[in-house]
């Protein structure tokens, strides 16, 4: 039986290494804070207004608006989520929708269809499946774990996106723990249609 630790000590979630933990929060500011003041976690990137364009589930398309800030912690990417709008409200399930708390661990694979039969497999249940410009991912439910499980093809973006988080993170004195997207980055996400 797997340790869900490997020799490189970094956590694993279902054998893949966990890149990044979510949370539902009421501010984002007020919570980027306390990560930073608290746990030395950050600085935290802020995204506002995102839409994905395609966002579906079982039932059919859903609407989702939210803001998120990505922030690193140790070796560990941290989202803080913030939802101004779901629509169908039920969309996700009562795990990922809790107001404030853990909504999700998230980890990368190159081979999304083969990762959600592996998933499947296992028990866990697909909640959404998401395209946003180059980026796709899955929701799964994880119910006996009280989160979902975030599933994302990698892309250059999302490595980039990290690469600035680790970067940031390295030698902050934890000033200004909630910042714009980096330029370069907002400009090649906006390039992308991401």
């Amino acid at each position: 039986m797997p340790s869900g630790v490997p020799a490189d000590g970094n956590l694993t979630i279902f054998g893949r290494p966990i890149v990044q933990i979510g949370y539902n929060v009421e501010s984002i500011t007020e919570t980027a804070n306390f990560f930073a003041t608290a746990l030395g976690a950050g600085p935290f990137f802020l995204m506002t207004d995102i839409n994905i364009p395609i966002l579906r589930n079982a039932r059919g398309p859903i609407t989702w608006k939210h803001s998120a800030a990505f922030g690193q912690w140790g070796n560990v990417g941290i989202e803080l989520q913030q939802t101004a709008q779901l629509d169908p409200p039920d969309a996700f399930g009562p795990s990922y929708q809790r107001p404030v708390g853990v909504n999700h661990l998230a980890y990368i694979v190159e081979d999304l269809p083969a990762e959600r039969a592996r998933l499947e497999a296992l028990g866990l249940t697909l909640l959404f499946d998401a395209k946003n410009g180059p980026h796709d991912s899955m929701l799964f439910d994880a119910p006996l774990l009280g989160h979902t499980i975030e599933v994302h093809r990698d892309f250059t973006l999302f490595k980039d996106l990290r690469e600035a988080m680790v970067a940031a993170a390295k030698g902050w004195d934890g000033s200004d723990p909630v910042r714009p997207v980096p330029r370069e980055l907002q400009d090649t996400l906006a390039a992308s249609g991401a």
